[in-house]
């Protein structure tokens, strides 16, 4: 009960330090945000390996945590922190696939988007899970994706940019 309390107080006290800082760091929040998004976006569509491919799509997703820590409100940076623990878990369920899967013709593990031609020998169950993974990480609704974007978006718009 006790730690709980504590807990509550310290998030209390880091959200205002955060946010009284943030008057004069939100420009640059929102600068980064937009690059990441752009660098993030742009890098990923010239990809042809797997892991490349979820590292640029992993610096875009930086940019929509900082979509919330740019608004400045306690909505926002529960939104970023949802979000953050959304991908994570996408992110984990995916690469626990492409370690467990092995290419069928090459007999190594999966690089290239390639060598997905090869899972239709796989067990029908896991093909459907990671499809839902996948979707659920490009954000299509009414996936876990889509529910942190939104949040993300709608915490976005109440916040007015001084």
């Amino acid at each position: 009960m006790v730690k709980t309390g504590l807990f509550l107080i310290f998030f209390r006290l880091l959200f205002t330090v955060l946010s009284a800082s943030l008057v004069y760091m939100q420009p640059l929040f929102v600068f980064v945000t937009c690059g990441s998004l752009l660098v993030g976006t742009f890098g990923a569509l010239k990809q042809i390996r797997i892991k490349r491919f979820i590292a640029y799509a992993s610096i875009s997703q930086v940019g929509f945590i900082f979509i919330g820590l740019s608004c400045g409100s306690l909505d926002g940076l529960i939104s970023s922190i949802l979000y953050l623990f959304l991908y994570v878990l996408m992110s984990v369920l995916f690469f626990s696939f492409l370690l467990k899967t092995e290419s069928i013709i090459y007999g190594k593990n999966m690089t290239y988007f390639t060598d997905f031609y090869s899972v239709e020998n796989i067990d029908q169950k896991e093909i459907k899970s990671l499809l839902i993974v996948l979707m659920s990480m490009s954000g299509v609704p009414p996936l876990g994706g889509f529910v942190g974007k939104i949040l993300l978006y709608f915490s976005a718009f109440d916040t007015r940019l001084d």
